[in-house]
């Protein structure tokens, strides 16, 4: 009997913490990988052409990569390469693809919960300020020793900011927003994580000093699977993943997010959520 796509997701992430953190390289790991992405690209055919042909995407963009990190480990457990310190640059090469492939793999979990997410599920007490200050704490030092200077400003009385929804993808909005404002910033740019009340709303909103994105796409950025000109060109440009699921998360919280930018001067993404009254 063929597996869920979402269990084999799953399994292929927990295999991949491995062998990114332990760095595994045995026959059963290698084995249970190679299964997984024959499985993948099986059961993600799908039977609907449109939605098939989106699933059939991402089966190759995560067996390209699982392929990859079987053969590097296959080729140190069976000895292929002789000495010692090229067998740990090989594991370390398997442990990096690893590691990119785990945020294509978090991505395509987030958008199964969402899927199954019903809006009456959606019932923490989450305070917007506290989320910004835990992504600012999480990423100013990462940030800072690639060159890129990461300021976060808020109100002065410090206003809780209540939302209702559901904290974990309230957090995954304003990371992957700063995320991407890092990834198209330049040495010596900046990111502007700023968050403050309006009327009955709460506005997020992440401003960079980087490429800006070209008139042409700016249109199509939050599309699903939408990769423009300048995410092709990067190597860390992803998927087109990103924005589609901070979309789908920040309208699943009754909120919009809208995009400002122009090319060679940065980009403005700027979320507003209603505020939860009653909430404190």
């Amino acid at each position: 009997m063929k597996r869920e796509p979402r269990e084999l997701v799953k399994r292929a992430k927990d295999l991949l913490h491995h062998v990114g953190e332990e760095c595994i390289c045995n026959t059963g790991t290698m084995g249970e990988l190679t299964s997984i992405a024959d499985e993948l690209e099986d059961v993600l055919s799908g039977d609907e052409p449109a939605a098939g042909e989106v699933l059939r995407i991402l089966g190759h963009e995560l067996k390209s990569p699982l392929a990859a990190i079987v053969s590097l480990l296959h080729a140190v457990e069976i000895g292929y390469v002789k000495n010692p310190e090229n067998s740990m640059q090989m594991v370390a090469r398997a442990r990096k693809r690893a590691e990119e492939l785990l945020p294509l793999v978090n991505d395509i979990m987030v958008l199964g919960d969402l899927t199954g997410t019903d809006v009456s599920q959606l019932d923490e007490k989450v305070s917007m300020l506290a989320v910004c200050r835990s992504v600012h704490e999480l990423m100013e030092l990462m940030f800072q020793e690639k060159g890129i200077c990461f300021e976060f400003s808020f109100p002065e009385n410090e206003p809780f900011f209540p939302v209702r929804g559901r904290e974990s993808f309230l957090r995954r909005v304003v990371q992957n927003l700063c995320v991407n404002a890092f990834k198209y910033n330049r040495i010596g740019g900046c990111i502007y994580l700023r968050v403050f009340g309006e009327s009955s709303s709460v506005i997020v909103e992440v401003k960079d000093t980087g490429m800006g994105i070209p008139a042409e796409d700016l249109p199509h950025v939050f599309a699903f699977l939408y990769r423009g000109g300048q995410a092709k060109r990067n190597p860390d440009g992803g998927l087109g993943l990103g924005l589609s699921m901070v979309k789908q998360i920040v309208e699943v919280h009754g909120g919009t997010i809208t995009a400002e930018s122009e090319e060679g001067k940065g980009t403005i993404m700027t979320v507003r959520l209603p505020l939860c009254t009653g909430c404190g």
